[in-house]
């Protein structure tokens, strides 16, 4: 192997497999990064055996071949060059590849590439399903935070996605919380259905998706594995085997209460709130008031969080209530996470009563495409 690119689209390709290395294995070959050299470019590949990460970097090839190379070695190395050509020349009989920067050479010994696994590719793969780059990522950042962290029941450490017509929708829940994202599909010829995909996963995808573009997402025929695709990148993982809650059964259906505020100020002030209530079980005490008839006295949101040792913070919104005044406690956690990545101008919250979930939708363009439901907490103190 003998080639010749740019030191900027190694590094770039290397952060981007990077985030498959596997940290903690028995197995060495799982802490290198594969590269082949092909025609005109390189295919780095990672992989930790539940993800793995492919990226083309376009190079000029003098010779093809392949190596593996320690992956945190070989990405320091290379993102510490100057930004010039690098060489990579590789001798196969000890697996030593030489990089030569502008001012620097380094001689990094790797390991026999075949026994790197195996990435699966799209091969005889279901129908794929076409996604706008951007509005992917926004579907990742608005459901990945729901899902549980505990391994203890696996299901809901993964985000249902299903096909049905020209919708995919997103869905993650943690028993608490549900959150639900929807998106139109430029046709209905994508494969019908049901996959649970790790929210890890997501997250990792995510990360290394482009800004723009169209992102190809298919389901392997014995619907085990799902891949994302691009232009210059390729994520394979494993899916979750189990069931995903009816989670339409969960969306409350009506609301007698509801409050439009602005999203800026709600964000604020559920932040402020979380600095008092994390000492007090993150219990935040919401308080609608209706404001009297006729509009005269407009209506409010009260937030209030008590740290019983320390002290307490009341903030109110001006916000515009339809329906009557009510109490209610959540979780602030669950608050601010859900305005952390939610852009619309205000938002609604829509409620029932103190023992009912409540609802969080954006107000504007996303209003019929995104669902937030939140418990509540019960007044114990």
């Amino acid at each position: 192997m003998k080639l010749t690119c740019k030191q900027q689209d190694l590094a770039k390709g290397l952060s981007t497999v990077s985030h498959a290395v596997s940290t903690r294995t028995t197995l060495p070959i799982l802490s290198h990064i594969l590269v082949v050299a092909g025609a005109d470019h390189i295919r780095l590949s990672a992989t930790n055996l539940e993800i793995g990460i492919t990226c083309r970097v376009a190079a000029q090839v003098q010779e093809e071949g392949m190596t593996t190379v320690p992956a945190r070695l070989f990405t320091d190395f290379v993102s510490n060059l100057p930004p010039n050509s690098v060489k990579l020349t590789l001798d196969s009989s000890s697996q030593t590849l030489k990089v030569e920067g502008q001012r620097s050479h380094a001689n990094i010994r790797g390991m026999d590439p075949a026994e790197f696994p195996s990435i699966p590719d799209a091969g005889e793969s279901e129908q794929p399903v076409q996604l706008d780059a951007a509005e992917l990522k926004e579907m990742i950042s608005q459901t990945t935070f729901a899902a549980a962290t505990d391994d203890a029941r696996p299901v809901f450490t993964g985000v249902l996605a299903r096909v049905r017509g020209d919708d995919l929708i997103f869905a993650s829940a943690d028993s608490f919380r549900l959150a639900v994202r929807s998106a139109k599909l430029p046709s209905v010829d994508a494969a019908q259905g049901d996959v649970l995909i790790p929210a890890r996963t997501l997250n990792e995808l995510a990360r290394v998706l482009p800004a723009e573009g169209t992102v190809r997402m298919v389901v392997t025929p014995n619907r085990n594995q799902v891949l994302f695709e691009t232009e210059e990148v390729k994520l394979v993982s494993n899916l979750i085997a189990g069931q995903f809650p009816n989670y339409e059964g969960i969306v409350p259906k009506s609301h007698s209460t509801r409050v439009s505020v602005k999203t800026e100020e709600f964000r604020q002030a559920t932040k402020t709130a979380s600095l008092f209530a994390r000492d007090s079980a993150n219990i935040l005490r919401l308080k609608v008031d209706a404001g009297e008839p006729g509009g005269l006295t407009p209506g409010a949101i009260t937030l209030a969080a008590t740290a019983e040792e320390v002290g307490d913070a009341v903030t109110t919104l001006d916000a515009a209530v339809d329906g009557n005044g009510m109490e209610i406690i959540f979780n602030v956690k669950y608050l601010t996470d859900v305005l952390a990545v939610l852009d619309s101008p205000e938002v609604a919250l829509e409620l029932n009563s103190p023992q009912q979930p409540g609802v969080i939708r954006p107000i504007g363009s996303l209003a019929e495409q995104y669902t937030y439901v939140i418990m509540p907490m019960h007044n114990t103190r």
